[in-house]
């Protein structure tokens, strides 16, 4: 096909006719409909709770939210002006404004991503109590923000520098290497989520609980390394596009995932907070089953091994923390995944109501035992 641009003829082997339109909108909008699901479970989450109330953390996913949802409307809102096309099929005035979404965009990514990051972190300081940890990362996050805006906006001198320079031969102004600038941008956000990551493994491991509870919390967290591969896949889009002679076309995979990227860090950082729907399923999972058990077994057992059979399964429920420690009050809403620093048995405090509260029906069971105690008086002279 010739050239029907602005930039010359198109290369040996080109087709200006083909473009990326399916996989932008693919990606972006199955993306944002799983962001938006994961933020509205949150929500409903929090509101079932016994005191409902909303913290900072669930605030700032919100926000997060909206600035993901804003990457999503750049990148549909970039297809009728050349993205994911050839540069040879676009003029000068669709490439311009083309760089000017490109412009807006940055910040609007930025300022999600950091979102995210804070109500990550901030949700580690609330069920963790963290201190300096939790300062340490959100220096770094808010760091990060204040420098791409203050950068991304002096990057070019004069401003409209970085999209005339392309389009216009008169333009004068002086520029940052604006792509290398983007790709050390993507590695700046990787280091941080992997250090945000691995802020509450060695608490977890800290506290006193099963091994296998402590894999199970660890695997929870861990999750939001799903987020970490999508910012490394997104570095390799910006290195293939810093290096790449047809930016238009390259540039695609790039506005895909950084839109990607934060609605994943959404979704990994909403996750812990689904508690009460796991702990519905799973009671009922296990109510299933010991109906079942019961079924097969009830006649064989004696009083005694019912009793012990009940006393097992109740040492299986997750403790609650002690009302001595500071945060009590805020994991009692029916929130997040629920930690404990001591281990419930036979012997501990616990009552019906606490063990309702867990949403387990066979924590509830209680054993009692009567024993009838005969004394003799003869027997003591």
């Amino acid at each position: 096909m010739s050239a029907s641009g602005d930039f010359g003829p198109a290369p040996p082997g080109v087709d200006l006719s083909e473009n990326q339109n399916g996989m932008i909108l693919g990606g972006v909008i199955i993306l944002t409909i799983i962001g938006t699901v994961a933020v509205a479970l949150r929500v409903v989450a929090r509101m079932k709770a016994k005191d409902f109330e909303f913290f900072v953390d669930d605030y700032l996913i919100i926000g997060a939210l909206a600035f993901s949802w804003g990457t999503a409307i750049c990148s549909v809102a970039s297809i009728p002006y050349g993205n994911g096309k050839h540069l040879q099929a676009l003029t000068f005035y669709e490439f311009k404004k083309l760089w000017q979404i490109l412009f807006a965009y940055v910040m609007i990514y930025a300022t999600a991503v950091t979102c995210t990051k804070a109500s990550i972190v901030l949700f580690y300081r609330r069920i963790f109590n963290l201190k300096w940890s939790a300062y340490v990362c959100m220096f770094f996050a808010i760091g990060y923000w204040i420098t791409v805006i203050v950068t991304i906006n002096v990057a070019c001198r004069p401003l409209q520098y970085f999209w005339n320079q392309y389009v216009d031969p008169t333009a004068k102004g002086v520029c940052i290497d604006v792509p290398k600038f983007f790709f050390a941008n993507g590695i700046a956000a990787m280091l941080i989520d992997v250090l945000i990551l691995c802020v509450p493994i060695p608490v977890i491991w800290g506290l006193q609980m099963p091994t296998s509870q402590k894999l199970a919390v660890s695997g929870i967290f861990l999750l939001g390394s799903f987020a970490c591969v999508a910012s490394i896949v997104r570095i390799i889009t910006l290195e293939q596009n810093v290096k790449s002679d047809d930016p238009t076309w390259t540039i695609s995979p790039v506005f895909v995932w950084s839109c990607v990227e934060p609605f994943i860090g959404i979704v990994c950082a909403c996750l812990p907070t689904f508690a009460p729907f796991f702990r519905r399923w799973w009671s009922a999972v296990r109510t299933g089953r010991s109906s079942g058990s019961a079924r097969m077994k009830g006649s064989d057992q004696t009083p005694e091994a019912n009793s012990a059979f009940s006393l097992g399964r109740n040492k299986l429920g997750w403790g609650r923390l002690s009302p001595s420690t500071a945060h009590q009050s805020k994991l009692d809403h029916g929130d997040e995944v629920q930690l404990t620093n001591k281990i419930s048995g036979p012997g501990s405090m616990r009552t019906k109501a606490s063990d309702e509260d867990m949403g387990d029906p066979m924590a509830a069971i209680t054993v009692r035992e009567e024993v009838e105690v005969s004394w003799d008086h003869r027997n003591c002279i």
